[in-house]
């Protein structure tokens, strides 16, 4: 199915929108070529919507691709309070929606109505699988069909390979991931850069959390034993080195005690040694539920206690009781879809088999016990996956590496780049990375986060510029990166916040559908052209005064 210059954007809809919108394929077209648009993005989180829109609203045939069934990623897959960092540095659409009414308050109202209103197909179920490039411009990707499963986790393996290839003249890669990225053979990297790599003070492995006095070994006492289950066998590196850590993922649940909420089941393969961990904490009143927020002002550390969480809460804590477990992520960034899936898929049934741990165990205070038997999953909320999340919280995961890198000196109001695409002015914001052995006790290595805007000149606000979203030309001409742009780990803790993303992601559609328009490199379209389109969007470019 091709089009000419000639088609118009109701004959695109027309056309292919049944297929796309259900994202279910006839078994006779496979392998068949999808509609070719002008602008591919792939990835239905906030900010692929908003590159959707943007590049639609400039003219532009625009063809979404989610591997999922939903919109949003985490704006529309959990996250209630979006956070903003300094209201100020948000603009364009990303202001009017979260400022918006919606009855809804994951956002899936608004982006479904926006994608309706210009006529946007979306390719639901569907993930890259391989990349034509002829030089350095992408040429096409061919499409894998892989439902997730019931309860919102993706397939480690595809239903039909090759189900759909898409041609298009620009593509933009909105996904937590950056898979398209990685498979376009454009430099990225992910874990923690060591401080003198770019002269960042906050840069590398960083000191231990907290330390539990839970004997980690199989056998108490005997290392030879090997560690309990949910701990990493691994040395920590010295402070201010780089690792290939990342720091923990997790659901935002939506736990729920009234009367009807949705009941937490057991995983099939439950295995009570799962959780010696925790059954020897109880056993020895430890208490799991402290940990550490360590705070900081450029390089000066100090430490306060941490948030708790229980069931009935969806707070995620710094601590080693936590609906997540911290340090099983750790192959998650670069790994093939097998390796995400089950990482994905293990991260939910943990949950799932704590809960049951929890109302089961000896070991457990009756009080908690008791609180477990009747917590469930709130209804209305995540209903299609039995109350399950939908979205797994990547916090962070591969990073471009392009001719611009933000780094810590941005954030610190040390940079004035002439190319910016939107503001950004959240925190460092970091999550324990691993759970581990050390001196015959449990410990969390690193999770911090930085209560101080870093520069209160600046109010804290920096500016992210266009080159930070683009690959080196060498590399590739075709292709936009917003959410796995190019920053170090450091600067990713703080720009990685959804306004940001979709801010970045409506920047890109603009300079998308200009490239497409010009016949242009990405890296060419002229920045004065793009700043008047942005301005006029109401995009903030530069810091408030």
């Amino acid at each position: 199915m091709h089009f000419t210059h000639g088609t118009t954007r109701r004959d695109f809809i027309r056309l292919s929108g049944g297929l796309f919108l259900s994202g279910r394929l006839p078994k006779s077209s496979a392998a068949e070529s999808a509609a070719d648009p002008d602008v591919c993005v792939y990835g239905a989180t906030a900010s692929g919507i908003m590159a959707a829109v943007a590049a639609a609203r400039e003219g532009a045939r625009v063809l979404v691709v989610e591997p999922s069934r939903w919109l949003g990623g985490m704006t529309g897959g959990g996250l209630i309070h979006i956070d903003w960092g300094r209201e100020q540095s948000v603009g364009g659409t990303a202001r009017g929606i979260l400022k918006s009414k919606y009855n809804d308050p994951q956002f899936r109202a608004a982006f479904a109505e926006l994608l309706q209103q210009h006529a946007i197909p979306v390719l639901f179920e569907h993930r890259v699988s391989a990349v034509e490039r002829e030089g350095t411009t992408i040429r096409r990707i061919t499409l894998d069909y892989a439902p997730p499963d019931d309860f919102g986790c993706p397939a480690p393996h595809p239903t039909t390979r090759a189900a759909q290839r898409v041609t298009a003249s620009v593509f933009i890669d909105c996904t937590y991931e950056g898979d398209l990225m990685a498979l376009s053979k454009v430099s990225y990297t992910f874990g923690r850069e060591a401080r003198e790599t770019y002269g960042e003070s906050l840069a590398g492995a960083q000191p231990t959390n907290f330390v539990y006095d839970i004997d980690p070994y199989v056998k108490p006492g005997d290392p030879k034993s090997g560690l309990l289950p949910l701990l990493q066998d691994i040395q920590m590196q010295p402070e201010g080195s780089a690792d290939k850590l990342t720091m923990g993922y997790g659901f935002r649940w939506k736990f729920s005690k009234e009367e009807g909420c949705i009941p937490i089941t057991p995983p099939a393969n439950y295995d009570p040694t799962t959780f010696e961990l925790y059954r020897r904490g109880f056993q020895n009143n430890v208490n799991m539920f402290t940990g550490r927020v360590m705070k900081h002002k450029l390089g000066s550390f100090g430490r306060t206690g941490g948030t708790i969480y229980k069931p009935g809460t969806g707070n995620l804590s710094r601590a080693l009781w936590a609906p997540t477990t911290f340090g099983s992520n750790a192959d998650y960034p670069d790994g093939d879809y097998a390796t995400k899936a089950r990482i994905w898929k293990e991260q939910l049934e943990f949950v799932r088999g704590l809960t049951h741990f929890m109302r089961t165990d000896p070991a457990v205070p009756t009080n908690w016990k008791d609180e477990a038997l009747v917590t469930g999953l709130q209804p209305g909320v995540f209903d299609d996956t039995h109350g399950f999340p939908h979205q797994l919280y990547v916090r962070e995961a591969r990073r471009m590496k392009a001719a611009y890198v933000l780094t810590q000196h941005d954030l610190a109001g040390e940079t004035d780049p002439a190319d910016p695409i939107g503001l950004a002015s959240y925190g460092v914001d970091e999550w324990p990375y691993a759970t581990h052995a050390l001196d015959g006790k449990v410990a969390l290595q690193g999770g911090y986060f930085s209560e101080v805007y870093l520069n209160d000149e600046t109010l804290g606000i920096y500016k992210i510029p266009y080159r930070s979203i683009t690959p080196k030309e060498e590399e590739c001409t075709n292709l936009f990166v917003p959410v796995c742009c190019s920053a170090s780990h450091i600067a990713m803790t703080s720009l990685r916040m959804e306004p940001v993303w979709m801010i970045l992601g409506e920047s890109a559609g603009v300079a998308a559908a200009m490239a497409v328009a010009q016949k242009l490199p990405v890296q060419k379209i002229d920045y004065s052209q793009l700043r008047v389109k942005l301005l006029a969007l109401s995009q903030r470019l530069e810091r408030p005064v």
